[in-house]
């Protein structure tokens, strides 16, 4: 197993490469008595595999970007909890992360801060409501993570360009369209 660019770029993704790594060691501790040599090269690949993971990781800070898994848990963290009011740091904490290097990295990954990618799946979400329940405003603005409605509208007015109570009357006039509940 030789270290290429091609064998860096194609790695398993980390959940595999640490089940990998641990087959490896394992061998190689049954091995060590018995055969010496296939115990070394057992132990070379284990080290080649770490090597390759050092680098990914590397590129990933350097880069100043979340890794893969922080974006997967951050956005997964952040759906399912649009029903309160979520804070950068609650997410941060999920990624393990403090916030202001959270705060960063999300914004180098994603193009924008935290905060509004947040606030952002809680329209999402509230434009999904408004289109397929008969909820208030206020229920809908508390269902979502606002303290109330007053913070939910000037939420949604700013990024939608309009009161959601139009947008509702607007939408609820046409056939559901996915693309009305992009935020």
């Amino acid at each position: 197993m030789t270290s290429t660019t091609a064998d860096q770029t194609s790695s398993p993704p980390p959940q595999d490469q640490t089940l990998i790594l641990a087959r490896l060691v394992t061998a190689a501790s049954r091995a060590f008595d018995r055969d010496p040599n296939t115990a070394r090269e057992l132990v070379r690949r284990a080290s080649q595999l770490l090597e390759q993971e050092v680098q990914r990781l590397g590129r990933d800070q350097q880069a100043g970007k979340l890794a893969p898994w922080q974006v997967r848990t951050a956005t997964d963290f952040i759906d399912r909890n649009s029903d309160r009011n979520l804070q950068v740091r609650d997410v941060a904490a999920a990624v393990r992360l403090s916030p202001s290097y959270f705060s960063h990295a999300f914004k180098e990954s994603f193009g924008q801060s935290a905060k509004s990618y947040i606030i952002g799946r809680r329209i999402a979400r509230a434009k999904q409501l408004m289109l397929t329940t008969r909820d208030s405003l206020a229920q809908i603005a508390l269902a979502c993570g606002f303290s109330d409605q007053a913070h939910f509208c000037r939420s949604f007015g700013g990024l939608m360009g309009q009161p959601p109570s139009r947008w509702r009357r607007s939408h609820l006039d046409r056939p559901i369209d996915s693309s009305a509940l992009a935020a």
